[in-house]
């Protein structure tokens, strides 16, 4: 198909619409805001996660404590 054609037929059928009488009760409205929620709190998770293995990478983190085994003071 050609572009001229595709822009064309979806500039007619986005000029030809008529109103919708939708209603959306307050539950959808629950569930959107839940949604939105939820992504912002698993994309920080995820910025999180990758961001502790790039330092961890770079060897920027803070250094492990030597633990009572590898001194040897530990019995």
């Amino acid at each position: 198909m050609r572009p001229a054609l595709l822009v064309s037929s979806l500039a007619f059928l986005a000029l030809t619409t008529g109103q919708a009488f939708a209603y959306l009760d307050p539950g959808t409205g629950s569930i959107i805001l839940q949604a939105i929620i939820a992504a912002v709190a698993s994309s920080l998770f995820v910025l999180k996660m990758y961001w502790y293995r790039l330092k961890a990478l770079l060897g920027l983190g803070a250094p492990l404590a030597a633990s009572d085994d590898e001194t040897g003071n530990g019995q």
